[in-house]
């Protein structure tokens, strides 16, 4: 990271190759990863059969990394099913235990206790058809009480000795939301959600730091900004839902212009953006479709964002603090 005025500034990647540190690991070298949050019903009802299409079409696309989560509606099941019929490499597959299923996919509901963290992983694995996964998150573990956490940690190291779970990885949080469980030494893996994509670059000064201290590797999910930089951007600019502060929603507008400027799409300049992080050792792309898989597909291969436009975004960060 550089600094410019005392502010982290991100690194920008001269290229998007693939990351021996998360091959080291055993998690693959690919520095694209599917999120099958979208494709299993989390923002809405999904035809199945487009989203079990959609997770070939990926396989078929060499996209080797997949992340789900028992929250995430149908992924599981689709991933699994998609999986008992591929014939060709296996992929890396992760899940999450800690936050569980609900009727309202916006209600978040947590279950923490041994069985419930060891039913959770046990439904998780007859879902996807898998004896083990490759990395398992605790999802959301701002929401893990304190007390509990040392508990959490020790049973998730149990899984992993089980060989339940190959490594583990925390999925979201920040600051309070890590104390008691990163500096466990227990995780490989971090994913930053909403912390450091082209409308907030909160996650620099603290964050990746703080993760990179204890040799963990750092996962950048949801580079759109949950849609804020895609689909839904337009919906987000007329009603701001409560989660996305008034900056970012600047931050979107002029940063809407600015693809414009140089023959982008919002999505394609954000996508290219994240892909381009320094910081991130893996990006988790979103997609309800095929369409949108190929697009994010075509951004990765088109490569880093050119070195003065990836300086506007940060200024444009920067102008809207």
């Amino acid at each position: 990271m550089s600094t410019s005025a005392g502010e982290p500034r991100p690194t920008r990647r001269t290229e998007f190759g693939v990351s021996p540190q998360l091959a080291a690991r055993g998690l693959g070298e690919s520095r694209l990863a599917l999120g099958l949050a979208g494709l299993g019903g989390t923002w809405g009802p999904v035809d199945e059969g487009e989203s079990l299409a959609t997770i070939f079409h990926a396989l078929e696309r060499g996209v080797r990394v997949f992340d789900a989560a028992p929250s995430y509606g149908s992924a599981e099941k689709l991933l699994g099913r998609a999986l008992a019929q591929w014939s060709g490499p296996r992929p890396i597959v992760s899940t999450k235990v800690g936050r569980v299923p609900w009727p309202d996919l916006h209600e978040a509901r947590f279950d923490h206790s041994d069985t419930g963290l060891r039913d959770s992983l046990r439904r998780s694995l007859d879902a996807l058809g898998l004896p083990a996964v490759d990395l398992l998150f605790l999802h959301e573990p701002e929401f893990t009480p304190m007390a509990e956490r040392p508990r959490v940690v020790e049973r998730l190291r149990q899984f992993k000795e089980e060989g339940l779970a190959r490594r583990l990885g925390l999925a979201s949080g920040h600051g309070t939301g890590w104390d008691g469980l990163l500096e466990s030494g227990a995780f490989d893996v971090v994913m930053l959600f909403r912390r450091l994509d082209p409308v907030i670059f909160d996650g620099l000064a603290e964050d990746v730091p703080r993760v990179r201290r204890q040799g963990a590797l750092i996962y950048g999910a949801s580079p759109l900004h949950m849609g804020l930089l895609g689909a839904r951007h337009e919906e987000f600019v007329r009603e701001r839902p409560h989660w996305v502060w008034g900056p970012q929603i600047d931050r979107a507008i002029r940063l809407q212009a600015l693809a414009e400027q140089h023959g982008l799409t919002l999505a394609s300049l954000a996508h290219r953006f994240a892909f381009g992080l320094a910081e991130l050792d893996r990006v988790v792309v979103g997609a309800s479709n095929r369409a949108q898989l190929d697009a994010a597909l075509a951004d990765f291969a088109a490569g880093p964002l050119p070195a003065e436009v990836f300086a506007q975004v940060c200024r444009v960060n920067a102008a809207t603090g």
